[in-house]
């Protein structure tokens, strides 16, 4: 929590000298095309700042304080789209709006609860060093119980629900259990796999800020990650699997957060964004998957066949939607990471 607190702090000394024609957006890092918004700039005259956030306790927690007012935009997942949306923290989107609403396709079109517009989608899985691990992870044990070579050499991520995906697969249980003697399963193996976890910096945020740092060859991530890390590290070591035991399927969502005074501007870029040739390119650009039927078809080839961002049906199959959890389920999943991040600052 004071790590939350403190970049609170941080943001309200970024974000305050904002000039009249600029668009404030939060967002993930390398999560948006810089040839976009370059276009988006030339197109238009106003300008893009982003502020980047790498967990989304500390979106939440920023979006909930006054430091939120100061974004007209956020990328967010689709379940805290829905409960920012009904808590007002979000502006309703309509086509009339967003006349590109009609090139999302319709399997993601209400994931956002209609206060945002769907944006990437994709799975929870492994990425991993191929000139560092020797053999393709195929199962979250590979995370959770790593051969003695990776001790040391893994990373997590401070997320209460994607954090216990690999430890709650492997024990047969739902990614949402409800159930408080999962969690206490989940956690213990979580516990036990602490010695051999170099970080709990999302793995991006981590290497972006050590690109030349050679210690992490594992890390949970999620789809698409191992092009960034790539593009980063300026190799291409980086690979990417969804674990044979099932993953969850996540949903980003583009929103309007409902106090910002250029609300025009800001459901205009949304809608450039959406445009068959700008959603393309964003997402060849990214390397995520684009919600965006119109875009799809002007991916190259390589970029459509591409398995592990556009995975086949199995896949699917074993993958379970993000979801609304109880609040008496989420303080005992933000208990379990506080006592691991806690334990593993004193290792």
């Amino acid at each position: 929590m004071h790590s939350v607190l403190t970049s609170i702090l941080f943001l309200m000394l970024t974000v305050t000298a904002v000039s009249a024609e600029e668009l404030v957006i939060f967002n993930w890092q390398e999560y948006l095309s810089s040839q976009v918004i370059e276009q988006w700039e030339k197109e238009t005259g106003w300008k893009i700042h982003q502020i980047f956030y790498d967990t989304d306790e500390m979106r939440d927690e920023v979006l909930a304080s006054e430091v939120g007012k100061q974004f007209d935009l956020v990328v967010i997942d689709s379940i805290s789209a829905q409960l920012f949306g009904k808590n007002n923290k979000l502006l309703s989107i309509t086509r009339s709006e967003v006349s590109n609403l009609v090139n999302i396709q319709k399997r993601w079109i209400q994931s956002c609860g209609n206060f945002g517009v769907p944006y990437f989608w994709g799975t929870v899985g492994i990425v991993y060093r191929a000139d560092k691990v020797e053999t393709k992870p195929v199962s979250w044990r590979a995370l959770i119980e790593p051969e003695a070579e990776l001790i040391g050499h893994i990373g997590m991520h401070e997320d209460f629900t994607d954090t216990l995906i690999p430890a709650l697969k492997l024990s047969g249980y739902s990614i949402y259990s409800e159930n408080t003697d999962h969690l206490k399963a989940a956690y213990q193996l979580l516990r036990n796999q602490l010695t051999a976890v170099l970080t709990y910096d999302y793995v991006i945020s981590y290497i972006s800020a050590k690109p030349d740092d050679d210690a992490l060859y594992m890390a949970i991530g999620y789809s698409g990650d191992q092009h960034t890390l790539n593009d980063v590290t300026g190799k291409d070591s980086w690979r990417y699997v969804v674990p044979e035991e099932g993953t969850s399927l996540w949903i980003d969502c583009f929103s309007v957060l409902s106090h910002s005074e250029k609300k025009k501007q800001a459901l205009a870029f949304i809608n450039f964004l959406n445009n068959a040739e700008n959603a393309a390119k964003n997402a060849e650009d990214i390397g995520y998957s684009t919600t965006n039927n119109a875009a799809i078809a002007l991916l190259p080839n390589e970029v459509k066949n591409d398995k592990s961002i556009y995975p086949e049906q199995s896949v699917l199959d074993r993958s379970e939607p993000y979801r609304i959890i109880s609040d008496k389920n989420m303080s005992q999943r933000n208990r379990i990471m506080r006592a691991l991040s806690k334990e593993h600052e004193t290792k």
